[in-house]
């Protein structure tokens, strides 16, 4: 095997140590990044003119033609102007909010381990290179085609490249299955591999190179502001065509002055800066979403979270803080107490006598074999044992800042809390690794829910199995125990007295770990679980702390009163999980039920889905991934929208299934690329903001299509005034294309970024069902509408009535333009909330929209008083008094709308905090 070796690493110009910096450098420069080509993007001409695909903007260009066809040529030229004006602006803001999703997704940039200069280093895949050695991990997603040269039950599965899910063994002794691909996981095991080919020129990369891009499917709110704009489009045309024929067939009027009509209809109707504003609303909530520690992988998965009814948690690292200390053992006939918290190795271990006495421990460095040596041999030998499994069955190293003298953990924390007890006995860790040669690893997994590591003690030369898991699960692979250094058949009442030992530790929020181990007299050609893990000599349990997040408990607190139900959903053991949700608020004591892995399997889906009807409180533990992914189908049988956390590779199948899977950043590459959200910060608090932030999100996106479409409403009204009234009409096509695409779009942005309301986490959660355009909605879009419209006429009959209808009318459109932009800007304020008072509402809370409504006066200013522009768009001077009435009417919306608000209020007051939004 060594000639082997020896060859691969001259073929491929390596070492066992891995390149040196400067080799990775040259390799960069002649073979290139890691990364796989991009497929090719549409050039920028066909993506600006598939901005004019939109059935709303198409009546716009016909109405565009039709005004330089009848003479109207500066109406139709700024009519076009704007119309390219808006396909920029949307393709610029589609640019950016792609640019911004990218900038997300490189904060996710899978990370690979490698060997270089006899270091192992965490580095970005796109810098691996040829010749380097990875370093393999079960859930680690394999960054590019290798060779292995070290494995450990190593597995992989590869249905990524062969469609076959089943996971494949893989051995470096093996000619058949040696090697590792760019994409593929790993289901199982650990390895080393040196790098073969990276980038395009891997198996992964030619798949790559051969698939076209996938269709993006449309999420269901994209689909309703599609299925909006098409169906105003279509009432557009509808209208347009009806008034034609009316005009020109039924009244006889001219061609020309009806199609000049028809265009203002058209331009009225159509809310063209729809589509920008929503994609720059969610681009936005995304980027406060990531400042929050929750990145979301697509802006699409940002409505799906103000509908999440049922959050399915792990416990360890989400709703506890994943740093982990040993607080009790129980071994031999004794109980023991540790001092200390996190991982200093500083306290005692204090082992409570019969006779009542406390005996203190390890607060001597000492050589293992010197180590512990006190008057009561039992107790001396019993924590040596314990000492040797903690320290051999165990992947993690505690590291001190020299300079803070703070100490850290690299690894699991269950293990790091073990090696720190082994610390505070007095004993090196590291020399018991060096009395040891590790000989093979039997890996953790959730079925067996043991580790095992083989080694041979170099001071005899004899070979051990040192094993730690659920106590549960080791003692079911017993046979003897040592007491009173002896080892000793293990009868029933032990076993008994062992598993009570365990839930009163367990009782107590602690985490409980059973340590065991036996000689091997007959080394095996293979390790094989089964019989490894067999007639085991049990030594004692070790409990755990894990203290729970300090900001948990106030989310639960939220999320209940959100509507919105938390199920822990952990392997650890029921009463852990049970105390520690307990002390979290998530349950109250003795009221819930604890269902385990074995309970499942003893329900059909049917009675599984019955009991989740009932809402009961219930705690999921000791099961699996595959109970995770039943527990998560069921809910969304019952018509739940669920989000799941995860963070290994067997969690992706449930993830995949959630309406939101979350993953953690501490987890693997699998469970991230499963995900629709990860959390930075792993907390379960950062959930529920995320639901608290996708709420707003879709409030201020109903926000702002009040805001525009009432709007819309209010420009129909004067249009169809004019038409029963036989006058002229308020509103040219051009000034309601400003109003539209001009000085209405900075505060319907605004509306966008508006703060959360009070209520907004007192409300249940959304139906996914439910849609914006509501009855109540619309009746509200038209009442507001209405009265937006009815403003502007109001001043437009009040300059008709001053000055008269022939000389006149140039003043009363420039008034009612004046007034259907100022009342819009009022009726912005209005829009911030749906029941509140404006006068409730903290004004300058939304900074922005003050701002957009500044800004939107002063062009209105400009637009009217300066006198290019009243060439251009045919407005003229107002005096101040008339500006005086222009604002004073503008202020009238606000009145109406707390008339409306106050009427709405005091006959469903009772009902506002239970109303679904």
């Amino acid at each position: 095997m060594e000639n082997i070796l020896e060859h691969l690493f001259t073929q491929f110009e390596t070492r066992k140590q891995g390149l040196a910096q400067y080799e990775v450098d040259e390799r960069l420069k002649k073979f290139g990044k890691n990364e796989l080509t991009p497929p090719k993007k549409k050039h920028l001409i066909v993506q600006f003119f598939e901005e004019f695909k939109d059935l709303m903007v198409a009546i716009l260009v016909i109405a565009a033609i039709i005004s330089i066809i009848v003479g109207e040529k500066t109406d139709g030229a700024i009519i076009t102007f704007i119309l390219i004006l808006n396909a920029t602006i949307g393709l610029v803001q589609k640019y950016k909010a792609n640019k911004a999703i990218e900038a997300l997704q490189k904060m996710l940039s899978p990370m690979v381990h490698v060997i270089r200069e006899d270091k192992h280093e965490s580095i970005e895949n796109k810098y691996l290179v040829p010749g380097d050695i990875m370093i393999l991990n079960e859930g680690d997603s394999i960054s590019a085609d290798g060779i292995l040269i070290e494995t450990n039950e190593f597995q992989t599965q590869e249905a990524v490249i062969t469609g076959e899910s089943i996971p494949v063994e893989k051995s470096e002794k093996s000619l058949q299955a040696n090697k590792v691909l760019m994409g593929t996981i790993v289901a199982h095991g650990s390895a080393k591999a040196i790098v073969t080919e990276t980038g395009m020129k891997t198996k992964f990369g030619n798949i790559a190179r051969l698939t076209s891009e996938t269709k993006k499917d449309e999420s269901p709110l994209e689909k309703e502001i599609s299925n909006i704009g098409s169906f105003v489009g279509k009432i557009t045309l509808g209208i347009v065509i009806i008034l034609f024929s009316t005009n020109t067939l039924l009244k006889g009027e001219p061609i020309i002055q009806t199609l000049i009509f028809a265009v203002s209809v058209a331009v009225a109707a159509v809310p063209e800066g729809l589509p920008a504003i929503i994609t720059i609303s969610l681009a936005i909530g995304t980027q406060r979403l990531a400042k929050k520690h929750a990145i979301m992988k697509q802006l699409s998965s940002v409505e799906t979270l103000g509908s999440t009814t049922v959050i399915l948690s792990d416990k360890t690292g989400t709703l506890t803080k994943n740093e982990m200390t040993v607080k009790e053992m129980f071994f031999d006939k004794y109980d023991a107490f540790v001092d200390g918290s996190g991982y200093a190795p500083a306290g005692n271990i204090n082992v409570a006598m019969p006779d009542k006495t406390v005996i203190s421990v390890g607060s001597e460095r000492a050589s293992f074999s010197s180590a512990l040596e006190i008057k009561e041999k039992a107790v001396s030998h019993g924590l040596k044992q314990i000492a040797a499994i903690a320290a051999m069955c165990n992947n993690a190293k505690l590291r001190c800042n020299k300079k803070d003298g703070i100490w850290t953990m690299v690894g699991d924390p269950t293990e790091g809390a073990l090696i720190t007890m082994v610390e505070k006995m007095g004993i090196h860790t590291e020399e018991v690794e060096a009395l040891h040669e590790r000989l093979h690893e039997l890996t953790f997994d959730g079925f067996r829910k043991r580790m095992t590591v083989i080694a041979k003690n170099k001071s005899n030369n004899r070979v051990y199995a040192y094993v730690k898991g659920s106590p549960d699960g080791i003692l079911k692979t017993c046979s003897h125990i040592l007491m009173n250094e002896r080892e000793i058949m293990m009868d029933k009442e032990t076993r008994e007295k062992i598993l009570a030992k365990s839930e009163d530790m367990a009782k107590k929020a602690l985490r409980v770990i059973a340590l065991a181990y036996k000689e091997i007299r007959v080394v095996p050609d293979k390790y094989i679980h089964e019989k490894i893990e067999s007639d085991l000599i049990f030594i004692g349990i070790v409990g755990i702390i894990d203290p729970p997040r300090k900001e948990v408990a106030k989310s639960i607190e939220l999320a209940k009163s959100a509507g919105v139900r938390l199920y822990i959903v952990t392997g650890d053991h029921g009463l852990t999980a049970g105390s520690i949700a307990e002390t979290i608020g998530l349950v109250e004591k003795n009221k819930y039920k604890i269902i385990t892995g074995e309970n499942l399997k003893d329900l059909t889906d049917k009675e599984l889905e019955s009991m989740l009807k009932e809402k009961r409180e219930i705690i999921f533990a000791r099961v699996s991934p595959e109970d995770k992914l039943r527990i998560a189908t069921a809910f969304k049988t019952i018509g739940e929208v669920i989000a799941v956390t995860g963070d290994g590779v067997n969690d992706a199948p449930a993830l995949k299934k959630a309406d939101i899977g979350i993953a953690m950043g501490s987890g693997t590459d699998v469970s991230k690329e499963a995900a629709n959200m990860v959390l930075t910060d792993d907390s379960v608090a950062t959930i529920i903001r995320a639901i608290e932030e996708g709420r707003t999100i879709y409030e201020n996106i109903k926000k702002f299509l009040f805001y525009v479409f009432s709007s819309n409403v209010g420009e129909l009204v004067t249009i169809f005034t004019a038409i029963a009234f036989t006058i002229p009409q308020p509103l040219t096509a051009v000034l309601i294309l400003i109003i539209n695409l001009g000085t209405d779009i900075l505060p319907a942005l605004a509306l966008g970024v508006e703060p959360s309301e009070p209520h907004i986490m007192k409300a249940p959660p959304r139906h996914p069902t439910k849609r914006i355009l509501e009855k109540n909605y619309i009746l509200r879009v038209f009442f507001s509408g209405f009265f937006v419209g009815l403003l502007s006429l109001t001043g437009y009959f009040l300059m008709l009535y001053k000055y008269g209808i022939q000389d006149g009318a140039l003043k009363a459109t420039t008034m009612a333009f004046a007034i259907m932009i100022l009342v819009q800007v009022a009726n912005a304020f209005n829009a911030r909330s749906e029941k509140l008072s404006l006068f409730k509402l903290k004004f300058f809370s939304n900074k922005y929209l003050v701002w957009a409504g500044i800004i939107s006066i002063i062009l209105t200013l400009a637009l009217i008083e300066i006198p290019l522009m009243q060439n251009l768009i045919k407005t003229t001077h107002l005096t101040i008094i008339e500006w005086v009435i222009a604002i004073t009417l503008s202020l009238g919306i606000i009145v109406v709308e707390e008339i409306r608000k106050f009427i709405s209020n005091k006959y469903y007051r009772q009902n506002i905090h239970a109303k679904s939004y």
